[in-house]
C-alpha cells in the first residue's frame, strides 16, 4: 500500500474521532508536538522504524516522551505501533495538521527577507495579511541573503515579491530590451 495512502487513513481516523470528542484543539497540540519531535529526533526516528524493537518498548517509549498527551492521542499512537505503522508517525502528524488548517480556514503565509524580522513586525505583517484575504492566517519568517533587501510574501499559490533582487532584474531586462538613438 502506497505510504501516502496509510498515512492519509490515519490522519483521517484520527482527526473524525478528536472532532467527535470535542478534543481537535487538544489532538492538535499532541500532533504539533508529535511533529517538532519527530523532525528535531532523529533517534525517536530510527526507534519508530527499528523493526527489531517489540511493540511494548515503543509503546514504553511514547508513553515516557509524549506523558502529557491526551488518551487519545495516545491510545492512536499505541494503535499504530500495534499495526506496525508507527514509522508513519511523522507523516500522519503533519497530515493531521494540514487537515486541521484546512478545517479552521487557516492560511500559511511565508515572509522572506534578508534579515531576521522581529515579532512586533511579523505580527503587524500577519494583521496586514489576515485583512487582505480575510482569513486566519499563520505566519513564519525565512531569510535568504540573496534577496539583498526587501520582502518576499507566499500565502497559498499568491505571491508578492518586493524583493531588490527582482527589481533590479525588471530594470536589467529594461536596460538590455531599450534601445539608443
Amino acid at each position: 500500500m502506497n505510504e501516502s495512502i496509510i498515512s492519509v487513513r490515519y490522519t483521517k481516523a484520527l482527526f473524525s474521532l478528536a472532532l467527535d470528542k470535542g478534543l481537535l484543539d487538544v489532538v492538535k497540540n499532541d500532533m504539533e508536538t508529535v511533529y517538532f519531535v519527530m523532525n528535531e529526533s532523529e533517534e525517536l526516528q530510527n526507534i519508530f522504524q527499528n523493526p527489531v524493537l517489540n511493540a511494548s518498548h515503543k509503546n514504553e517509549i511514547v508513553k515516557l516522551i509524549f506523558k502529557s498527551f491526551n488518551k487519545i492521542t495516545i491510545s492512536f499512537i499505541g494503535i499504530l505501533i500495534k499495526n506496525r505503522r508507527e514509522e508513519y508517525l511523522h507523516d500522519i502528524s503533519r497530515n493531521f495538521l494540514e487537515k486541521y488548517k484546512h478545517y479552521k480556514g487557516i492560511e500559511t503565509a511565508n515572509l522572506t527577507t534578508a534579515v531576521s524580522v522581529d515579532k512586533k513586525m511579523l505580527e503587524k505583517v500577519k494583521e496586514l495579511i489576515k485583512k487582505l484575504i480575510k482569513k486566519e492566517i499563520e505566519i513564519s519568517n525565512q531569510i535568504d541573503n540573496r534577496i539583498i533587501g526587501g520582502f518576499l510574501i507566499r500565502v497559498g499559490d499568491r505571491q508578492i515579491d518586493a524583493t531588490v533582487q527582482t527589481n533590479l532584474n525588471i530594470i536589467k531586462r529594461k536596460l538590455l530590451n531599450t534601445t539608443i538613438n
